[in-house]
């Protein structure tokens, strides 16, 4: 019986001791629950606290008033922009028109005062024996090398010209490329709409806002950096062209490539001919 008694005892001193384990196991939840949900709070603190010390909000706001700005200046100056991507597109038909009236001259201007000169130092007796009808009519189809060689180098110093304008916008340009504005062009260098440059500067400035923020205190070179090209790209696009572009310098080069066109050379059967008898 005295054994009995004695495991009694220890039985009731280790279910004490098991009720007393689970009450300080329950009471440690309590608190790891408490410190948990206390953590939570303070990760939501710092994290609006960061979100209100790098102004977020005010330089996101900020940012789609710059685009926005942007968007305004591009619309105003599309037109101009189109303007000298129709000139790129004359200057590059013009070179080869003119490339291949060279190669049509071949050596045709330098003869040409020679056969005048011949020409001029003959008399009908001596016309008539070497077939030509006409020396006046002869002189004026000879001179038609001099006329179309006139009007190539005329041709040639307008595009230059023209070419001199597209230049200065390239390099203008190529800076705000440089400032991480979206290219205006699609395949074979061609500009693309309005519409769809404009939907894809939206794209871009979505992607950027999404991917990218201050991610310590906005302070000097941090907020400078941050809005930096934004301020550049609103500024520049306004004063993109000092004045606006016309297709004035087009329409002269344009009426001076036709007429070159139109120059007919003299037969290249005849002008050997005459070349023989120098």
């Amino acid at each position: 019986m005295e054994q009995v008694s004695i495991q009694a005892t220890e039985l009731k001193k280790l279910k004490e001791q098991v009720s007393s384990l689970e009450t300080n196991c329950k009471h440690a939840q309590f608190q790891n629950k408490e410190e948990t949900q206390k953590n939570l709070r303070m990760v939501e603190r710092i994290k609006a606290l960061e979100k209100d010390l790098t102004l977020q909000e005010p330089l996101g706001d900020l940012k789609d008033i710059l685009c926005a700005n942007t968007i305004d200046s591009i619309n105003d100056v599309w037109p101009s922009i189109h303007i000298i991507f129709e000139q790129t597109e004359f200057v590059k038909t013009a070179i080869e028109a003119i490339q291949k009236k060279v190669e049509e001259l071949g050596n045709k201007p330098e003869e040409e005062n020679q056969l005048i000169t011949f020409l001029k130092n003959k008399n009908r007796h001596q016309l008539d024996e070497l077939e030509i009808e006409d020396r006046t009519t002869a002189i004026l189809e000879i001179k038609k090398v001099l006329t179309k060689r006139n009007l190539m180098l005329t041709l040639e110093k307008k595009c230059q010209n023209i070419q001199a304008d597209i230049d200065n916008f390239m390099l203008k340009y190529g800076i705000l490329r440089e400032k991480e504005l979206p290219s205006p062009l699609v395949i074979h260098d061609k500009l693309m709409t309005q519409e769809y440059y404009i939907e894809r500067l939206n794209k871009q400035a979505r992607s950027q806002a999404s991917s990218s923020g201050v991610k310590s205190l906005p302070i000097g070179k941090v907020l400078y950096d941050g809005l930096d090209n934004l301020f550049y790209i609103e500024h520049e696009f306004k004063h993109l062209f000092i004045s606006q572009p016309n297709f004035s310098k087009y329409t002269e080069a344009d009426e001076i490539c036709r007429k070159m066109i139109r120059t007919k050379l003299p037969n290249s059967e005849w002008w050997t001919s005459l070349i023989d008898l120098l």
